[in-house]
């Protein structure tokens, strides 16, 4: 499948801001078939985080809290645990964190709702971990050359790949600034290029060429959950392994 590029902005944090409300309700106030759910499951290695973000209808939904009667908990490695309310900016959402990360593990992710006496459970599995390998520490390209990706390939058949290239710079009033590209459904067999001409922001005559950037690559590997069928449509589970390679320089002039 040839890879769609779209803008450069964080994978996980773009999925959630889109269309967000900072309007809330009562679950007990939401039928179960009106409760859009977002439910996965991240790990950067060493520890696995489920979250829960559950709103009205659809993503662009009001956010739902919790009412006494209903709870949300989760199962992984002969462990269960309760989901905590976690409130930010943007929304409300549900977290508990695991001491497992190893390829394959199952989560479990139930919502109970004592008054109706129904439990709504979510099967998510953690796909295999990876190992950005390239680009390194200290690395050095000029803005005319190619960035070699390389990372540990896992040959499963039920997992997709994203990655994303930031490029953080300094303006002429030495002002951060931003440029990349975000490339998901790439093939996972361990390298991948991006030509960094392709990248109209490093021309951008506002940068202080001067001043060399600082760049980052950001993976998820992705295995789709099973999620409970009373939810509404277009709620989703996935289960992720996400790493950051080391940061490397840009330069902008030779």
């Amino acid at each position: 499948m040839k890879p769609i590029k779209l803008s450069a902005c964080a994978l996980a944090i773009s999925a959630l801001m889109v269309g967000c409300s900072t309007s809330t309700t009562e679950s007990e106030n939401v039928k179960t078939e009106a409760i859009w759910a977002d439910i996965y499951v991240t790990s950067q290695g060493e520890s696995s985080r489920v979250i829960a973000e559950l709103n009205v209808s659809s993503r662009n939904g009001n956010n739902i809290q919790l009412s006494d009667k209903d709870k949300l908990e989760a199962s992984a490695a002969g462990v269960t645990k309760e989901l905590k309310q976690d409130d930010d900016f943007f929304d409300i959402d549900y977290r508990a964190t695991f001491n497992t990360a190893q390829e394959n593990t199952q989560f479990t992710v139930r919502f109970v709702r004592s008054e109706t006496n129904e439990t709504l459970e979510t099967s998510l599995k953690l796909p295999a971990p990876l190992k950005i390998i390239t680009p390194q520490k200290n690395q050095s390209f000029f803005r005319k050359e190619t960035v070699e990706i390389n990372w540990t390939p896992d040959d499963a058949t039920d997992t997709t790949l994203d990655l994303m290239l930031t490029i953080k710079c300094k303006n002429n009033e030495g002002n951060d600034t931003s440029t990349g590209t975000t490339v998901r459904n790439i093939d996972d067999d361990g390298s991948y290029s991006i030509n960094l001409e392709t990248l109209d922001g490093l021309v951008d005559p506002l940068i202080n060429s001067k001043k060399a950037c600082e760049g980052e690559v950001f993976m998820e590997r992705i295995r789709y959950g099973v999620l409970d069928s009373k939810f509404a449509d277009s709620s989703r589970a996935r289960a992720i392994q996400e790493r950051y390679s080391d940061k490397f320089e840009v330069r902008l002039e030779q």
